[in-house]
């Protein structure tokens, strides 16, 4: 047992010289660490290079980011919190730049008040390289496309839509290089997907641009889908042929006079359709120079509300009387 007792000691006593030297060691690297931190340095900081308010009619070639090496020098108290982060200064094509030929060119003393002021008073910006950067250009030219809806809509049984779906705006303007835009003839949707649509549309669909073509954009980036849908229904009404194309003196007699027509309408316009709103023909020009003994009726004329009507028969006979 006092074997045991002096075991335990032994190594209380030996746990407690290594928890002292680990915190000697870490209390001396951190003596070191400040003491570094507190001595003045000289540093070169990357800036990443954008731009803004590039003139419409011109796009800029894409090329490699943009990097300008700005040498500073600071406490390294101040600097070593710029290692963690990417820095970017933006150049204002609207003030900052000059146009040489096709490219523009900004002179980097021109950021270097900005530039320190991003770094902060306690970092002494020292020079700016290169000098300048280039921003090789492209003359941009302009067309008005279409839109193009990518839809896949389904609608509850008994409803439909009233119209066709709307697109406001129909058309757009494509702005870029004139070898991309003349390759473009539309602009389509994103797909609109609706399942068992029981009510009006209307929905605000982004326009897509295919990624081949480079440094296109568009006036606008979106457009609004809309359309009535109400509840549909059917009707049919018996409705008079009249016979078109007949010369004067030939007589014939036709059976049957009428014809059934069938339509789609929307229940709130169903007790607006008339049977004189349809006209269906039997075109004599048709059968004239050949031996047929009947007339194909067509449906020349629907109310515009209707959305859909067709006739219920495809043969009306005739004979000619001497």
């Amino acid at each position: 047992m006092l074997s045991n007792l002096k075991s335990e000691l032994f190594k209380s006593i030996k746990s407690k010289k290594l928890n002292v030297f680990g915190f000697f060691l870490l209390l001396s690297f951190l003596f070191l660490f400040f003491a570094k931190l507190s001595k003045s340095y000289t540093e070169t900081i990357k800036f990443h290079v954008k731009y803004v308010n590039v003139p419409e009619q011109h796009s800029i070639v894409p090329s490699h980011d943009s990097i300008i090496d700005v040498k500073v020098r600071a406490y390294g108290f101040n600097l070593v919190s710029h290692n963690f982060y990417k820095h970017e200064f933006t150049v204002n094509f609207g003030e900052d730049v000059r146009r040489n030929g096709n490219e523009y060119i900004w002179a980097t003393k021109n950021g270097f008040s900005k530039i320190n002021s991003q770094l902060g008073s306690k970092i002494e910006v020292l020079s700016i390289e290169p000098d300048s950067l280039s921003f090789p250009y492209e003359i941009m030219t302009v067309k008005t496309v279409p839109v193009k809806l990518d839809a896949d809509i389904s609608y509850t049984p008994g409803y439909d839509i009233v119209d066709s779906l709307e697109i406001q705006p129909d058309s757009v303007k494509v702005i870029g290089p004139k070898k991309s835009v003349d390759k473009i003839s539309r602009i389509k949707t994103a797909k609109l997907i609706l399942k068992n649509v029981n009510a009006s549309i209307n929905k605000d669909m982004n326009l897509l641009v295919d990624k081949s073509f480079e440094n296109v954009k568009l006036n606008k980036n979106k457009v609004k889908v809309f359309g009535v849908v109400e509840k549909f229904t059917e009707g049919t009404f018996d409705v008079p042929i009249d016979i078109i194309n007949l010369p004067a003196d030939i007589k014939i007699n036709y059976f049957p006079k009428t014809v059934l027509v069938s339509y789609y309408v929307s229940l709130e316009n169903y007790k607006k359709v008339k049977a004189l709103d349809f006209k269906v023909v039997c075109d004599y020009n048709e059968v004239k120079n050949r031996d047929n003994t009947f007339f194909t009726p067509q449906l020349v004329t629907i109310p515009k509300f209707v959305k859909s009507a067709k006739i219920k028969q495809n043969k009306v006979e005739f004979i000619i009387i001497e």
